[in-house]
C-alpha cells in the first residue's frame, strides 16, 4: 500500500515537471513568436519610412528642379522686356536720321522668345503644389500686361516719328490710357515683384504635403 501510494507520488511529481515543462516551452514559443511580430512589424515599418522618405527627396528634386528652371525664365524674360523698352525710349529720344536711332523691336520675336517662360510653367504646375502653380501663373500675368504696356508705347512712338513721347512737358491726346517709358517700366517692377512673390512661396511649400507647409 505504502509502495503504491509512493508510485503514485512519483508519478505525480513526473506528471507536474512534465506538465511545467510544455508550459514553459509555450511559454518561450509565444515570446519568441511575439518578438519576431514586433522585429517584422519594426522592419516593415523602416522599410515604409524609407520607402517615404525616399520618395520625399524625389518629389522634392522634381520640384527644386522646375521651380528653378521657372525663375530662370522668368528672370530671362524680364530682361528681354527690359531690352525692348530700352530700344524703344531710345528710338523715341533720337529724332530723324540720328545714327543711334536703330529700329524698333519686334514685338511677334519678343513673343516668340518668352515661349520657355510658358513651357517652364506648366512644368511648375505639374510638380506642385497648387499654391506655387497660381504664383508662377500670377507672373504669366503680369508679363503678359507688360507686353501689353510694351505694345502701346510702341504704337504711341510709331505715331510720332517726329518727336519725342517722354517729354514731362508734353501734351498728347490718345483714345485710351497713355503709355508711355514711364508706365512700361512700372509694369516690368510689377513683374519683378511677382518673381520675388513665387520665390518666396516656392521656398516655403518645397518639402510640403497636401497643401500644408513643411
Amino acid at each position: 500500500m505504502i509502495a503504491i501510494q509512493l508510485a503514485s507520488e512519483g508519478t505525480s511529481t513526473a506528471s507536474i515537471a512534465a506538465i511545467a515543462g510544455i508550459a514553459g516551452a509555450l511559454v518561450g514559443g509565444i515570446a519568441s513568436v511575439t518578438a519576431a511580430r514586433f522585429s517584422s512589424r519594426g522592419t516593415v515599418g523602416a522599410a515604409e519610412k524609407s520607402g517615404a522618405d525616399a520618395y520625399g527627396m524625389s518629389v522634392r528634386q522634381t520640384r527644386m528642379d522646375s521651380y528653378q528652371e521657372f525663375a530662370k525664365a522668368a528672370r530671362l524674360a524680364l530682361s528681354q522686356i527690359q531690352d525692348a523698352v530700352n530700344s524703344v525710349g531710345a528710338y523715341s529720344q533720337s529724332i530723324g536720321e540720328d545714327p543711334r536711332r536703330g529700329a524698333i523691336p519686334s514685338l511677334q520675336d519678343l513673343l516668340a522668345q518668352l515661349d520657355p517662360l510658358g513651357d517652364a510653367a506648366i512644368r511648375v504646375r505639374l510638380a506642385g503644389p497648387k499654391v506655387v502653380a497660381e504664383e508662377a501663373y500670377a507672373v504669366l500675368e503680369k508679363c503678359g500686361d507688360a507686353l501689353g504696356d510694351l505694345e502701346s508705347y510702341v504704337k504711341l512712338v510709331q505715331s510720332s516719328p517726329f518727336m519725342s513721347v517722354d517729354g514731362d512737358d508734353l501734351m498728347i491726346i490718345t483714345a485710351g490710357p497713355l503709355v508711355r517709358y514711364r508706365e512700361v517700366t512700372a509694369s516690368i517692377g510689377a513683374v519683378s515683384n511677382a518673381i520675388a512673390r513665387f520665390l518666396d512661396v516656392a521656398r516655403d511649400h518645397l518639402d510640403d504635403w497636401n497643401g500644408k507647409p513643411a
